[in-house]
Formats: C-alpha cells, structure tokens, sequence
C-alpha cells in the first residue's frame, strides 16, 4: 500500500496537466468564466464525452455555436419552436438533433425550478451517503421524467437522450456524470470546484477503458468488468491512499494511458522512465539482474 501511494503521489505531482489539457474534454467548460455557463457546459460535455475525444468534439464544437457566447442564457431562454432548429444537422455516433432539443428543454426546466444543477443535485444529497451515488441518481433521474411531450411525440425518451443519463441503478459505471462531478466539485486544477456543498471525498472514480486498464495494472481491481462495483472497488482502494480526495488520480491515470505512455504490457523502451513500474503487474514476475 504504501508503495503504491508514493508511485501515485509522485505521478499525481510530476504530471503535466498544461500539456494534456487541450486534449481533455474539460477544455470545453474551461472556455466559459460565468458559473453558470461552465456549469451546463460542462454537463453537455460530459453527456457527449463518449467515444475518442477528437470525434465528439467536433459535434460539440457545432452544438456550443448555436448556442451562443451564454450557454446558460440559450437554455434559459430556450424555445423549441425558436430555436430547435440550431441543432439541425447534429450527428454524433447514436445522437441526433433532438437530443439536444430534450437536453436544453428539460434542463430549461430543471433551472426553473432549483435554479442551478448544483441545486437540483443537492436536492437529492446528502452528507450522510457514503458517496455522491443516491445524488446522482436524483439528478439523472429529473432528466429523464422531465415533460419532453413537445419532442418526443410518441411520449418514449430517444436512445440518445438517455444515453445522456446513465443511472447508478442500472449497474453501469457512470463514467461520464462522475466526470462531471469531478469537475464541478474537486478544488484543485485542472478541475474548477464550482460546486463547494459537495465534499471531494464523497466523489467516485469515472472508470473509462483507459483507468480500467490502469487501475488493473497497479492492483485497484481485479474485476473484468466495467461496471459500478468496479467503479466503488477502485474508488475503495484509492480512498485508501488519500481519503479526502480519492478520485485527485483520474486525469494522470487517464491520460498516462491515452497518450501512449502506457501500452497495457511489458515494453522495456516505454515503460523506462515510468514511475508506475515498480506496482505495475506486468513488471511484477521480472527477475531483475
């Protein structure tokens, strides 16, 4: 254990975040200085954030245009009859225009009612959980009984909008709302701690391929499966090492493996100057000389 805090702490410390950032999907919400917009910025992204960043980005970059240098102000304001139709032609894997129709529409409606998602979500939260996942499944679940007659005439949500809103129910990891609250609700960079009410401890793990990968490697779980019990034993683990802020090591996992610095094997060129070797499984049986 103890070894395996040291190797995290010192990739934690010595990684280069300026350099991984325009490479990240919270590039998005960072553009934005108003709470308010980085708040539904960063909660669109995050509902996009699926697949390699440099394909939903060019959808997203699309869907932030129409709406506007205020975000926050065109889902506020939002009317379907005016201004659905700044969607058209929005395509991204399974997602279409209307799913960002029932985004702007239901969350027009969420902020009418709590004011901000910050808001809503602490509606659903409470301190004595033991971690922010009954919130989040308060939170998905206005989404998706919002009133969205208006663009689903058959009266049943599309595919793609709830793909928007996995819930912790279902059994999935969630990857991409617990991305999101990593964002809103850690203090220290890259992410940008709007939301204060939240304590960081109470954060889970957003498990994609690349943390399952090296979270397997480094002996945060054994599971083959990706799914909320791997996302609970990870986060277990890594509150282990640093009870208040157990999920501060998703940027630098992430990216050390995203970036190519970790091949997911042995590789005696790559893996040299890694710092994750000595608690690596694939280094484990070396004899070493």
């Amino acid at each position: 254990m103890r070894r395996l805090r040291e190797s995290l702490e010192r990739l934690y410390r010595e990684f280069d975040y300026t350099a991984r950032i325009d490479r990240d999907a919270i590039r998005f919400p960072l553009r934005y200085q108003d709470p308010a917009d980085r708040e539904i910025v960063a909660l669109l992204t995050a509902c996009l954030a699926y697949g390699r960043v440099d394909l939903f980005s060019r959808g997203l970059e699309r869907a932030l245009a129409a709406m506007g240098p205020s975000p926050a102000r065109f889902v506020r304001e939002f009317d379907i009859d005016r201004d659905a139709r700044a969607f058209d032609g929005f395509i991204y894997r399974f997602n279409r225009p209307r799913d960002l129709v029932a985004f702007c529409a239901a969350a027009r409606d969420l902020l009418a009612v709590y004011g901000t998602l910050e808001a809503c979500f602490m509606s659903g939260y409470s301190p004595g959980d033991p971690h922010v996942g009954p919130a989040l499944e308060h939170f998905t679940r206005v989404f998706l009984s919002a009133d969205l007659k208006r663009v689903f005439s058959r009266g049943r949500l599309s595919r793609g909008y709830r793909h928007f809103f996995p819930q912790p129910s279902t059994g999935g990891p969630c990857k991409r709302l617990l991305l999101f609250l990593r964002w809103m609700v850690r203090r220290e960079a890259p992410d940008f701690g709007l939301w204060a009410s939240v304590s960081p401890a109470k954060l889970l793990m957003p498990v994609d391929t690349h943390v399952e990968n090296m979270s397997r490697a480094v002996g945060l779980t054994r599971r083959r499966t990706r799914n909320w019990r791997m996302v609970a034993e990870v986060t277990r683990r890594l509150a282990a090492l640093d009870p208040a802020d157990p999920v501060k090591y998703d940027f630098a996992l992430c990216h050390k493996r995203m970036s190519g610095d970790c091949l997911g094997r042995r590789d005696a060129v790559v893996c040299a100057p890694c710092g994750l070797r000595s608690v690596c499984s694939h280094w484990r049986h070396v004899r070493r000389t």
